[in-house]
């Protein structure tokens, strides 16, 4: 049996891999000033509009890419790697969700 102690440390450390992890796919996904430039292009390939619920809808293919594998591979060589990607898509995309509400309240205004 596990114990509290044990799974608190494993899930701290994993917080600490996912933020190293983080700042290497940041610089995979921004160009310039625009930290969100790879999801804004696909955005605007996709949909033709740059918005943050796009960005989202394109982060979504992210996901599906390693939901997809973690599927089709079960636990394998690469799970763990996948699992971590996804996290940080959640965040980023958390982050999205954060800038739509903020864009949507300023309409509103």
């Amino acid at each position: 049996m596990i114990t509290c102690r044990e799974f608190t440390s494993f899930i701290n450390d994993e917080l600490v891999r996912v933020g190293t992890l983080f700042t290497e796919k940041q610089q995979q996904y921004s160009a310039g000033a625009d930290p969100l430039s790879n999801f804004r292009t696909g955005a605007l390939l996709e949909h033709h509009d740059g918005g943050y619920d796009m960005m989202y809808d394109v982060a979504k293919g992210y996901l599906n890419k390693h939901i997809a594998f973690l599927y089709d591979h079960g636990i394998a060589d690469k799970t763990e790697e996948s699992l971590r990607d996804m996290v940080v898509y959640g965040l980023i995309m958390l982050y999205m969700v954060k800038k739509h509400k903020e864009w949507l309240a300023q309409v509103k205004e």
